[in-house]
C-alpha cells in the first residue's frame, strides 16, 4: 500500500474516527486505526465494538492495501507535521510515514485481525435530514438523557418515525424532551420505525456533525443496529435493546395554570439566585397574591438566601413549586425564541415548558417534592 495525502484532509478524517477508537485492554487492536484503499477511496475506520466510524478521505492511491496502527501514536504523528503533503507506505511490518524533512515508521498489525464492521442490512429505506436540523434535534432533547444500569432503556435517545413525523424523545425520569420534525424538514419511505440509540452514540454524533454545514444525513435502521451516512462518513452503532417508557403518560394533559414569561430573563435569574441552592439544587418559583411577577427564590441556613422577581403574564392561580435549577436551566435552554409558557398543575406533579413560536418542541420537568 501508497498513498498520497494532505495533512489537512488527513487531521480531519483522524478526528472523525476518534471517538470511536476502543479502550479495551482485553482486545489491543480496538485501539488501533484501520488505514486502507476501496475503489477509489482512502478509508479511515474505527470501532469499539458498540460504535464504529468509517471516514471516506481524499488523496492519490499508487497502490492499494490496508494496514493498521495504534491510533494515539498515528495520530500525534500526523497533527504536528509541518509539511502539508505526507506519503504513506507500508513496508513489511512498519507504516512509513514520510515528508520533505520528515520519517517514522510506526509497528502495524495484520489488517485481517480488525474487527469486522458490520453492515446495514436494510438498504431500501431510510430518513434523510439535513445536518443542521438533525443537529438542533438531537442538542435539544439529550439534555434530558442520563445514563442508567438500572434502566438502560433510557439511557439513550428515542428516533420514532410514525404518522409522517419525526420524533427525537429523551428523559431520565426527572426531566423529558421531546422534538418533532415533519416531512418538510425530511424525507423518508418508511412506513413506521422505531430505535433507540445509545447515549454515547448521540454524544459521538452532535461532535461529528457539528462542523458540517449544508450537508445531510441519512439514517438507515436494521433490528439491533444504525447507519448514518454523510458524504464523508459512515457511523454505525448497536442500538439499546428494550422498550422506551410510555412518556407520553406523563405530559400533563392540560394545565390548571399557564405563566408567559421573558425566557433570557428568567435563565438569568436562574443563575443569580442559584448561589444559595442546597444539596438538592433547588430553587423555588412562585407566583404571589398579586399575579404580576413570578419569584426565583433559594436559601441556606448556613450561607444566605435571594430571590429575584420576574414579571409575567398569568392564567390561573398563584402557586409555588421547587425545582432542580439544572433541570429548569436545561428546559429554557432549549428554545430561541424571547417568550415561554410554564403551564403548572400544583408543586408535585410535572410542569411543562413550551413556546407558542415552537409549537413542536416540549420540555417536561418533575418538581422536587417538599
Amino acid at each position: 500500500m501508497k498513498l498520497i495525502v494532505l495533512k489537512n484532509n488527513l487531521v480531519e478524517g483522524l478526528n472523525s474516527v476518534e471517538g470511536s477508537v476502543g479502550g479495551n485492554s482485553n482486545l489491543p487492536i480496538l485501539k488501533n486505526v484501520f488505514l486502507g484503499t476501496d475503489s477509489n477511496n482512502i478509508i479511515l475506520t474505527s470501532t469499539n465494538l458498540e460504535l464504529a466510524t468509517k471516514y471516506f478521505l481524499s488523496g492519490k492511491i499508487i497502490e492499494a492495501g490496508s494496514v493498521t496502527v495504534p491510533f494515539l501514536i498515528f495520530n500525534n504523528i500526523i497533527k504536528n507535521l509541518n509539511t502539508e503533503r505526507i506519503t504513506l507506505e507500508k513496508k513489511g511490518k512498519y507504516l512509513h510515514v514520510s515528508t520533505d524533512n520528515y520519517e517514522a515508521s510506526i509497528y502495524s498489525q495484520e489488517s485481517k485481525n480488525f474487527p469486522i464492521i458490520p453492515l446495514i442490512q436494510n438498504k431500501k429505506d431510510s430518513i434523510k435530514i439535513n445536518t443542521s436540523t438533525f443537529k438542533n434535534a438531537l442538542t435539544n432533547v439529550i439534555v434530558a438523557s442520563q445514563y442508567s444500569d438500572i434502566r438502560p432503556e433510557i439511557s439513550g435517545v428515542l428516533i420514532n418515525f410514525q404518522d409522517k413525523r419525526l420524533t427525537f424523545v429523551a428523559t431520565d425520569s426527572f426531566r423529558l424532551a421531546e422534538i418533532i420534525l415533519g416531512l418538510d424538514q425530511l424525507k423518508s419511505n418508511f412506513e413506521e420505525v422505531s430505535a433507540i440509540i445509545p447515549l454515547s452514540t448521540a454524544s459521538e454524533l452532535l461532535r461529528i456533525v457539528s462542523g458540517q454545514k449544508d450537508s445531510e444525513v441519512e439514517i438507515f435502521i436494521d433490528p439491533n443496529q444504525i447507519l448514518f451516512k454523510t458524504s464523508t462518513q459512515y457511523i454505525i452503532s448497536r442500538l439499546i435493546d428494550g422498550k422506551f417508557p410510555d412518556y407520553r403518560a406523563i405530559i400533563p394533559k392540560q394545565t390548571e395554570t399557564e405563566v408567559s414569561i421573558n425566557r433570557q430573563e428568567v435563565i438569568d435569574a436562574v443563575k443569580l439566585t442559584k448561589v444559595f441552592a442546597g444539596r438538592a439544587s433547588d430553587i423555588t418559583i412562585s407566583v404571589g397574591e398579586n399575579k404580576k411577577f413570578l419569584e426565583i427564590h433559594s436559601a441556606d441556613s448556613a450561607l444566605g438566601e435571594n430571590r429575584y422577581k420576574v414579571p409575567v403574564k398569568l392564567r390561573g392561580e398563584k402557586f409555588s413549586v421547587a425545582f432542580n435549577w439544572r433541570y429548569l436551566l436545561d428546559g429554557l435552554k432549549i428554545y430561541k425564541s424571547e417568550e415561554v409558557v410554564l403551564g403548572v398543575n400544583d408543586s408535585n406533579h410535572p410542569v411543562t415548558i413550551k413556546s407558542t413560536d415552537e409549537p413542536l418542541s416540549l420540555y417536561v420537568v418533575m418538581p422536587i417534592k417538599t
